[in-house]
């Protein structure tokens, strides 16, 4: 039931030009485009790297038992004894102490009766093949057949099939991080209400957002914007498009002892108008923290 309402949700995301924060990786948008055939080895290290890794030694031990088999000027007893010596680490395949079962999920038998048949240098490759089958195909079959029902009951996806997986993800999560190029911040933000591209707070605005490293971008997009990631296209297709506007006060007060404020519906930025560049940069940061998930400043 998750799985299907997560389809149902992507679905109505991309209908509705909605982006969604979800950390997924490239195996997932293969399943999407029904490329789950073509899921390899290389695609464990977007789920997990550390059994990724591991296939990867176990892989090149693989490729040199092959090379060894290839090898005409071989006896029987010179291969076998050549094939017993291959070692990871300076361990042999037997003393790893592996077993037909998936790594991390001792109840899970890759085949009948496999907690009981132990992984050797002649089954290697056919323990690695069931790994990667397991944990990438049919592991997570019932799952992503879920997911795929709840996608479909909204729109097929098949008006799909013309993005790649990385396509997919820009689709549905956004651009990923890069960096902010004052210019380009200067021809696509909006300066209004009391600030012109002449402005200096607005100058210094451009300078702090063109210094920030990626965690401080998603911080700012997401007081900002209410997401932590920009549409594909950047800040040029922001819609509307981030508009920063002078936040006044009584004469009696001053600017640096406020902290700016934002309008996410239409990607509003209401800021003081700082005496200087260090004390806008702390208090943008100071309320892209603490304005998370809350409506205390806006």
């Amino acid at each position: 039931m998750k799985f299907r309402f997560l389809g149902k949700l992507m679905a109505k995301a991309i209908m509705d030009f909605r982006l969604v924060d979800l950390p997924l990786g490239l195996p997932f948008y293969k399943w999407m485009l029904r490329q789950e055939t073509s899921l390899t080895s290389h695609d464990l290290f977007d789920i997990d790297p550390v059994v990724a890794r591991s296939v990867y030694h176990l892989e090149d031990i693989v490729r040199q038992k092959k090379r060894l088999e290839q090898d005409k000027s071989q006896t029987k007893e010179s291969l076998r004894y050549a094939l017993e010596t291959l070692t990871i680490n300076g361990c042999s395949v037997e003393d790893l102490g592996l077993d037909f079962t998936l790594p991390g999920f001792p109840n899970i038998e890759l085949k009948k009766g496999g907690k009981d048949i132990p992984v050797t240098i002649y089954n290697l490759e056919e323990y690695l093949r069931l790994v990667i089958f397991w944990a990438l195909n049919e592991g997570v079959s019932r799952q992503f057949d879920s997911f795929r029902d709840g996608f479909e009951s909204v729109f097929p996806l098949s008006h799909l099939q013309y993005f790649y997986p990385e396509e997919l993800d820009q689709l549905l999560c956004g651009s990923k991080a890069d960096t902010w190029d004052a210019k380009i911040l200067m021809e696509c933000c909006r300066p209004d209400h009391g600030y012109t591209h002449d402005s200096r707070a607005v100058k210094f605005l451009f300078e702090i957002l063109s210094s920030f490293d990626n965690e401080q971008q998603r911080l700012f997009l997401q007081f900002v914007t209410g997401s932590p990631r920009l549409p594909v296209g950047g800040f040029r297709s922001l819609n509307p498009p981030l508009t920063i506007v002078r936040k006044t006060f009584e004469s009696t007060e001053n600017p640096d002892d406020f902290l700016p404020s934002v309008m996410t519906c239409v990607n509003y930025l209401k800021l003081p108008d700082y005496s200087s560049l260090e004390i806008m940069r702390e208090k943008l940061l100071i309320a892209a923290r603490e304005g998370q998930q809350s409506f205390h400043l806006s």
